[in-house]
């Protein structure tokens, strides 16, 4: 593999790594990021959930007090003794005021008669849901109504227990109506991100108390199908993502049970917010994959620019400048290579020495640019002859060793014989349009398994140029 694929290979291999990095690390992230806002939403409304079960055993407290202080007896109506139904009614207001979420407390007699309150008496609450659960189940104690309008047109919903009394059946209740505004000024207090939303509803998924404040949508019913899924389960929290219906915002929710209260607690956190430091996070890592991107591109451009710098450098070292071919240095390395393959695998191998005939006549003659197109040309008639496998260079001057691969002493003659044809018709512009011809006297070698080194290979050769230039030149002799 070229070192160009290789950097290149190693490159892309760098630049695919990073996004997959990249993507396994803010998938991680993002997923510790939902885990954290998922225990936010439940944590929050855990807190609320405490908050109204807390605030209603206070009242059931408060309840508990005023039916031990008042007898079942008293509960009619009209009372037959006045100054008992006004130190009754004083009671109970002076235990409303130490409820923050009482908007009135009142008793009711075994018909739901309203006997005793701050407000109106003689009022027939018999058909409200508070009532019908009391006197439809004896063994229930207390009951928390859903929400409703009461008499006075105000949203509220009502706490009750039951007066005990001589014998079975329904004698009676105390009960405290709890106003919405007691909700919504409690979540009020709460902090939240700018997307966050707080609600309260019942379990019949009216609204009772909202965050950020809606004062149209209280008492409208929430029509949300995962929420009315998870009312009708036996789950007491749940989380889920969703597009708000009201705002459009995508949120991520938690949904609480008030434990056997008929409330729910939703608690949503806007994507927006908690994404805000994951989307920030992702946006600097996608900065420095592009610049990693970049810089890996850059350095490999760099690295190739050193790579064309270094094999100019060896070409430069490895290559004649006139004739363009491998110089004295170049052959020698790749001689020893050759040598050594043809010794291990007994295949053949030739070197030849060629040298053009009267070299330095031609330079004195027609001057030494005339001798450098005289060397091109022969560079250039070696070139059109041999193989791709053979390997040609100038030794220096005139002369030119040849290396004949994977070939036979038959193979090495025939094409000796025909570098000297080759050579024999090349035409060499001269001064004043003289044609210049030129010959070549070539030494040829064999080399075997006895060659000891490439120093003697070429004396071998050498030796056959001399006795080929002593016969007359333009001739090719072979080395016994």
């Amino acid at each position: 593999m070229s070192p160009y694929r290789k950097s290149l290979l190693w490159c892309l291999c760098f630049c695919l790594i990073l996004p997959i990095v990249e993507a396994v690390d803010l998938f991680t992230s993002y997923r510790q990021e939902e885990k954290s806002a998922r225990t936010r939403v439940s944590n929050a409304s855990f807190l609320i959930s405490e908050w109204i079960q807390g605030a209603m055993e206070n009242s059931d407290y408060v309840l508990r007090d005023i039916i031990g202080h008042v007898p079942v007896g008293a509960l009619r109506y009209p009372d037959a003794d006045p100054a008992r139904q006004a130190r009754i009614t004083e009671l109970i207001e002076a235990k409303r005021k130490t409820l923050p979420n009482a908007a009135g407390v009142g008793l009711v007699d075994r018909n739901c008669i309203v006997t005793h309150t701050n407000a109106r008496i003689g009022v027939d609450a018999s058909g409200r849901e508070w009532c019908k659960s009391l006197q439809a189940d004896p063994l229930r104690e207390t009951f928390v109504s859903h929400l409703y309008l009461n008499k006075a047109g105000r949203l509220s919903v009502t706490q009750v227990r039951r007066f005990p009394g001589p014998g079975p059946g329904f004698h009676g209740s105390a009960g405290v109506s709890v106003d919405l505004d007691f909700f919504s000024r409690r979540i009020a207090q709460m902090a939240l991100n700018t997307g966050g939303t707080i609600v309260i509803a019942d379990t019949q998924l009216g609204l009772l108390a909202r965050k950020p404040a809606r004062p149209d949508l209280l008492g409208t019913t929430i029509d949300h199908p995962q929420t009315r899924a998870f009312v009708a389960s036996d789950a007491t929290y749940a989380s889920y993502r969703d597009r708000s219906m009201m705002d459009g915002r995508e949120r991520l929710y938690g949904v609480r049970k008030v434990d056997d209260l008929p409330f729910i607690v939703i608690v949503g956190e806007a994507d927006s917010d908690w994404q805000a430091s994951w989307r920030q996070r992702a946006l600097g890592e996608t900065a420095a994959l592009l610049l990693l991107w970049t810089m890996a591109i850059l350095m490999l451009r760099k690295h190739w620019a050193l790579l064309r710098h270094q094999e100019m450098l060896s070409h430069m070292a490895n290559t004649d400048t006139l004739a363009g071919i491998a110089n004295r240095r170049h052959f020698m390395s790749r001689f020893e290579v050759e040598l050594k393959h043809a010794q291990r695998h007994g295949t053949g191998l030739a070197v030849l020495i060629l040298d053009i005939d009267h070299f330095k006549q031609i330079n004195d003659s027609y001057g030494h640019a005339t001798g450098d197109q005289a060397i091109l040309a022969c560079a250039h008639a070696c070139q059109a002859v041999l193989r791709d496998i053979d390997f040609l260079s100038r030794f220096g001057g005139d002369e030119f060793a040849i290396l004949l691969s994977d070939t036979s002493v038959e193979g090495a003659q025939v094409a000796a014989e025909r570098l000297r044809q080759e050579i024999l018709q090349c035409r060499i512009a001269g001064n004043a349009g003289v044609q210049v011809t030129m010959t070549a006297s070539i030494g040829l070698a064999m080399l075997d398994a006895g060659t000891p080194d490439v120093e003697a290979a070429l004396a071998k050769a050498d030796a056959a140029l001399y006795r080929a230039k002593s016969r007359g030149r333009n001739c090719i002799e072979f080395a016994a």
